[in-house]
């Protein structure tokens, strides 16, 4: 038996970026999962922000972020009695707008989901629990990123003990702040996590032999149920996606190399979205390079602090329509400002 193999589906996975997740949410439906192993690598949240009225957002607000751009949010479950249906999809769509969460603050994301939720519920019982349910989801995640902080949430990755010690804790956290929907939320992912835990708790044990192993491994196989074994597959069809998808980031090669190794490798959609994604891309570079030319130019005056930074918000918002490309070049500019004075 290759004990590595089984090893190596409890190891982590390296993060890609935003626009490689996009790139496979359509094509599965879902958020890409890494399991417990790796969650110690998610980054911490922003804070969670006050409720943004929806009505206070400016429409020019309202277009997506890059990250999210030519894409739609998933849809929001309703039951019978006009409530937010207790599902999975529920975390699906608030998922689906925090891979924009890095090119928005917290306000403006809220607001954004606030906006999504109206479009889809607006007027309804269930837009108010959907409203709600963000907030908690939002506190869930503040809380994980806290407590990675304190140290709180080690690593662990190859001690079993550790491990259940960490999802326990997490579930008790979800429970906490998300109530009854913690199951919705995070029961599949939590029985897989389980399910892995079990299993390297076999592969590590010095006391079994490889046979041992072997025929212990076999008897979870033959008790996992259906679903465990279907989010399995789905889940492994996820990481090939973002693993083919990467490979063509960092080759970088020119649109046309780009659209055929995708259309050999992906799918039509996924491959589509890949070029899509890069063209947009490609677009953006080129608008803050002239953006930048402009800049250095008002640098290069020597104004007052303050009638800099006036001119230069002027100019960003000219030169960016888009509120969250705007956000992009201002963090781009600060980061470039704080290298300079060191």
């Amino acid at each position: 038996m290759r004990v590595r193999a089984t090893v190596a589906r409890c190891a982590s996975y390296a993060a890609v970026g935003a626009v490689t997740i996009a790139a496979v949410w359509h094509a599965f439906g879902t958020r890409a999962s890494a399991p417990l192993v790796a969650a110690s690598a998610e980054p911490a949240a922003r804070t969670a922000a006050s409720r943004a009225a929806t009505a206070s957002v400016p429409a020019s607000a309202a277009a997506l972020p890059a990250s999210l751009a030519g894409s739609r949010a998933p849809r929001l479950p309703v039951d019978a009695r006009g409530r937010l249906a207790k599902q999975r999809a529920v975390r699906d769509f608030f998922d689906y707008f925090l891979l924009a969460e890095h090119d928005l603050d917290a306000a403006a994301l809220d607001a954004q989901v606030a906006r999504a939720i109206a479009a889809q519920l607006d007027g309804t019982d269930a837009q108010h629990d959907a409203l709600d349910v963000w907030q908690r989801y939002r506190a869930y995640r503040a809380a994980l990123g806290q407590q990675r902080e304190r140290g709180g949430v080690g690593d662990g990755r190859d001690d079993p003990d550790a491990l259940a010690a960490l999802l326990d804790g997490r579930a008790a956290l979800a429970s906490r702040t998300l109530g009854d929907w913690c199951t919705a939320f995070f029961d599949e992912e939590w029985q897989q996590q389980r399910d892995r835990i079990e299993r390297l708790r076999i592969v590590r044990d010095p006391a079994l032999t490889d046979a041992q192993k072997r025929d212990r491994l076999a008897a979870l196989d033959a008790l996992r149920p259906a679903a465990l074994r279907d989010a399995d597959a789905r889940l492994q069809r996820q990481r090939d996606a973002l693993d083919a998808v990467a490979r063509l980031e960092r080759a970088r090669g020119d649109t046309d190399t780009l659209r055929a190794q995708a259309a050999a490798t992906l799918a039509p959609d996924v491959a589509a979205r890949v070029v899509k994604l890069r063209d947009d891309d490609d677009a953006w570079r080129a608008r803050y390079r002239d953006y930048a030319a402009e800049r250095d130019r008002i640098d290069a005056q020597s104004l007052p602090r303050e009638a800099r930074d006036a001119q230069l918000a002027q100019w960003r918002q000219r030169a960016f329509a888009n509120p969250a490309e705007a956000m992009r070049a201002a963090a781009l500019d600060a980061g470039r400002d704080a290298a300079a004075a060191q």
